[in-house]
């Protein structure tokens, strides 16, 4: 690191994690740069960052430097997530992370709830109402794309991004300027900030685009003097060369997946061949002319789709049991399609997708010592959960009584305080309590106050601290209370996910990508369009808030072609991911002249940082990328299918 990036140590944007030294184990840095880059004089913006030093005496000296997702996502909001899942790679190399331009610590373009509805008095009524046309509508691939289209444009007029467009530029904010190009623009200056001699680059989700931006800036901008790249892991990617209509059948990708790996399998090809067109068939066949049972009964397209979705999500322990579902209703049978509904219910317990073996259960004195031990480990579970919660409220309260000096200020700072030491999605879930309290100011009451504390508050002796005070607020008080609690000061920088921020970004980045019309062609033209349901609203919601906020595109224009690099890269994939599938993690390596893809079995989003295998396949192509990855993980990972004659668990 230079001698600039380590002169000052400045106070954190976050909270210092329990167990970190700041400026030992863990420091925090702030860099300036320009709002808008080709007016490098004018406005400028703060990028916050964070470095974990590397556990090792001798670490290498490229560290590795995280992309959160979104966009919108605040990775030092979500530090304790980021850290966890490179805690491996920590071993033997700084991990660096920062919050994008117009995220939480970064310039955050904060557009509070309370400015995004044009009517306060009749918001619940406008929104139950609504919900209620929307759940009507019944949206599906063979909905008329103007009624998608209007019940959406009716969604956004209760919840308004047009007002966020003054609001925004009353802070001096320019819009147009929050883009995946401008946080590439970023990142760079950053790195020359940091002065290692290389950097190491590993981005998630939308994370994945700014890597591959990076990638693409680098091939691109010949001759210049950039900061050496040694290798890129990109994990539930999201490449360029995508069409937005795609958020509507990503759920079918994954699905249809499923029978083809089936088919992939030679064990599992040879009882069920060519499973994943018969699937697709049968859900056309469905459709037209729905299955009768013998006691009238009918079984439809969407009380398949129904199984199959949820096997890819809810219910993970069935998708052994899928490709013999299918042999199953082409006969008229339904032997698999009732064990999924009893599952459903919970009258019967799938085993495990991998078939592992289940241990005999213990008898006679063994059983008694195991249920007694099992009652002692319960009760000591509950004892130290307990005590957890007991241990951090009293450290906020008594932090709290420390800082504030009148009862108001106790108050606010018990909430901040809790705030800080819950962080992540507890957080942001208390902020979304918050919002009722914006919206209505004749919410803002003690009652109010006490309901939202009722809500919002998990560790018990701090709620009932709280509710305590309340009680004993007078007027004066309480005003104090509200008026800080609904400053932008407040509000600013709680969230882990900012969503005018990410609508923003995707409206500069794709808003060529967001046109309804050309999203219902593709769906009809779709080889299972009965997949697409609900996601078919995609489209229309981000063509409609590009249009309020002044972002929209004239015309529409096809996916640019794929990013080409020849840096070592890693390419994850989860094999259940429904937010970035294989397909595009496999679609962006096409392009990627030196890259290695893996696939993990029964795995969701960005797996590299979530999945015990996907994190060890991350360290070791870090540590050694030219070395040949061992994927025994991924192996043990997959499940068998179930056979036609197999016994099917009562």
């Amino acid at each position: 690191m230079s001698a600039s990036a380590q002169d000052a140590t400045p106070a954190c944007a976050i909270p210092v994690p329990e167990g970190e030294i700041l400026g030992e184990t863990f420091s925090c840095g702030q860099i300036e740069v320009p709002e808008n880059w080709d007016v490098p004089g004018g406005r400028t913006i703060p990028i916050s960052y964070i470095v974990m030093k590397s556990d090792s005496l001798a670490p290498f000296e490229d560290p590795v430097i995280y992309f959160q997702g979104g966009p919108g996502g605040s990775a030092l909001n979500s530090l304790g997530q980021i850290a966890g899942g490179t805690a491996g790679l920590r071993r033997n190399r700084d991990i660096i992370v920062f919050d994008q331009r117009g995220t939480a610590h970064s310039n955050e373009l904060l557009c509070p709830i309370n400015v995004r509805i044009a009517s306060p008095d009749t918001y619940e009524e406008d929104s139950a109402a609504i919900e209620e046309r929307f759940e009507a509508m019944d949206i599906g691939a063979d909905s008329a794309p103007e009624a998608v289209y209007d019940i959406m444009a009716a969604v956004a007029e209760v919840t308004d991004y047009r007002s966020c467009v003054p609001y925004l530029e009353a802070q001096g904010n320019d819009i147009t300027q929050y883009s995946t190009q401008n946080t590439v623009r970023d990142t760079i200056a950053l790195m020359r900030h940091l002065g290692y001699p290389a950097y190491n680059l590993f981005g998630g989700s939308y994370g994945s685009s700014v890597t591959l931006a990076i990638m693409d800036h680098y091939e691109t901008t010949a001759g210049t003097d950039l900061p050496p790249l040694r290798t890129a892991v990109i994990d539930g990617v999201a490449p360029r060369n995508t069409e937005f209509y795609e958020m509507g059948v990503l759920n079918a990708y994954v699905i249809l997946r499923v029978f083809a790996d089936c088919e992939a399998d030679a064990d599992c090809a040879a009882r069920y061949p060519d499973i994943r067109q018969r699937t697709v068939d049968l859900l056309a066949r469905l459709e037209a002319e729905p299955l009768v049972r013998e006691d009238g009964t009918r079984v439809t397209a969407d009380d398949l789709a129904g199984i199959l979705l949820s096997s890819i999500s809810l219910r993970k322990n069935m998708l052994p049991f899928l490709p013999r579902l299918i042999a199953e209703l082409e006969q008229g049978e339904f032997a698999v399609f009732d064990l999924a509904g009893a599952a459903s219910r919970g009258d019967v317990r799938l085993p495990n997708a991998q078939m592992q073996p289940t241990p005999p259960a213990p008898e006679g004195a063994m059983a008694e010592a195991h249920a007694r031990f099992e009652s002692i480990s319960e009760k000591f579970d509950a004892i130290e959960d307990d005590l957890t919660f007991i241990l951090a409220g009293a450290a906020i309260i008594r932090e709290a009584l420390l800082e504030a000096t009148n009862r108001s200020e106790l108050f606010v700072a018990l909430l901040e305080g809790y705030l800080e030491a819950t962080g992540g999605s507890t957080a942001n879930r208390t902020m979304s309590e918050l919002e009722p309290l914006l919206i209505h100011r004749d919410q803002r009451t003690a009652d109010g106050l006490a309901s939202f504390v009722q809500q919002a508050i998990v560790i018990p002796s701090l709620q009932t601290e709280m509710l305590a005070l309340i009680d004993i607020l007078a007027e004066d008080e309480l005003a104090a209370v509200f008026s800080q609690l609904t400053r932008d000061s407040f509000l600013r920088g709680r969230t882990m996910v900012d969503s005018i921020t990410h609508r923003i970004v995707r409206c500069n980045d794709i808003s060529y990508s967001f046109f309804n019309d050309v999203a219902f062609d593709a769906y009809a033209e779709f080889e299972a369009p009965q997949l697409i349901g609900e996601s078919a609203k995609w489209v229309p919601s981000y063509q409609i808030s590009c249009e309020q906020l002044g972002l929209a595109a004239e015309a529409y224009a096809p996916a640019p072609p794929g990013v080409e690099s020849d840096l070592p890269t890693l390419v994850v994939n989860g094999a259940l991911d429904t937010a970035t599938p294989p397909e595009w993690g496999l679609r962006a390596a096409e392009t990627l002249s030196n890259a290695r893809v893996v696939t993990v079995p029964m795995s969701g989003h960005v797996s590299g940082l979530f999945n015990a295998c996907g994190k060890a396949l991350v360290q070791s192509f870090i540590l050694a990328p030219e070395t040949p990855l061992n994927t025994a993980c991924l192996d043990a990972a997959r499940y068998r299918f179930v056979q036609p004659d197999e016994s099917l668990p009562q």
